[in-house]
């Protein structure tokens, strides 16, 4: 990056704020600008500062790091903080670049601001004309860099959102960033191919090798169906094809 991530730090536990204000300080290319005691105090300070990145505790008083998220229409990359595992899911859905457990290990913390260093490195240096472009009935092309790279839908597992951006699994293990949202792409591949299976996930239909009603698994990955998508998910997939108990 050439220019420092800015950031705003919100715990109200004052030893956690101090201990992942000390690690941030160690990290390089990063610019605190303000710290909050609370989530009120944060949404007040993002009406005059415009971070690069949020990093929220969960649990605070009045307003949670999550009801905050909620609130902001325009949200910054961010960060959970917690010291329960069991809010992941909420922050997911709400394309969080990361979650992460109390007390943060520095090493993880680290991971997670290079997560954001790359996001934002791709919404610089890439146009949302070129982010994504169709090729042909059979491929597409994302930007990476500088470079092009072309991705056969044959080879798409599934895809995640991340706000502005998804996440594109590939066969071979790959993971590849497109500055795209789920939206965008799932308006743009082909729809007896892919299917919107959540607000979060987008699936390759000749992928699947099993469904039910919670749930639909894409090779060895199981990924949930949310509840307004379950109708629409099943006949894709199966349509008339499963068989009956009764006839």
């Amino acid at each position: 990056m050439p220019y420092p991530l800015t950031y705003i730090l919100a715990d109200d536990d004052e030893l956690y704020r101090e201990y992942t204000l000390q690690q941030l300080h160690l990290i390089t290319g990063l610019q605190c600008l303000c710290v909050c005691e609370n989530a009120i105090a944060t949404r007040e300070q993002l009406q005059h500062h415009q971070p690069d990145l949020l990093i929220l505790d969960v649990e605070m008083p009045g307003l949670t790091g999550i009801q905050l998220a909620k609130s902001i229409r325009q949200l910054p990359f961010t960060i959970f903080i917690t010291s329960h595992p069991t809010y992941a899911a909420d922050a997911f859905d709400l394309d969080a670049v990361d979650y992460l457990v109390k007390p943060v290990q520095p090493e993880r913390l680290l991971r997670a601001i290079d997560k954001v260093r790359v996001l934002a490195d791709i919404k610089a240096t890439t146009s949302a004309a070129e982010a994504f472009q169709q090729k042909d009935d059979t491929s597409f092309f994302i930007k990476d860099k500088n470079a092009f790279f072309k991705i056969n839908y044959a080879d798409v597992l599934y895809a995640e959102s991340l706000g502005d951006f998804v996440n594109i699994f590939l066969q071979n293990g790959d993971k590849k960033i497109a500055l795209v949202s789920m939206k965008n792409l799932e308006q743009q591949l082909p729809h007896h191919l892919f299917i919107r299976i959540s607000r979060t996930h987008l699936i390759n239909i000749q992928k699947v090798t099993a469904v039910d009603t919670d749930a639909v698994h894409v090779e060895k990955i199981q990924l949930l169906i949310g509840k307004t998508y379950a109708d629409a998910v099943l006949n894709a997939i199966i349509g008339n094809q499963a068989i009956k108990r009764f006839i």
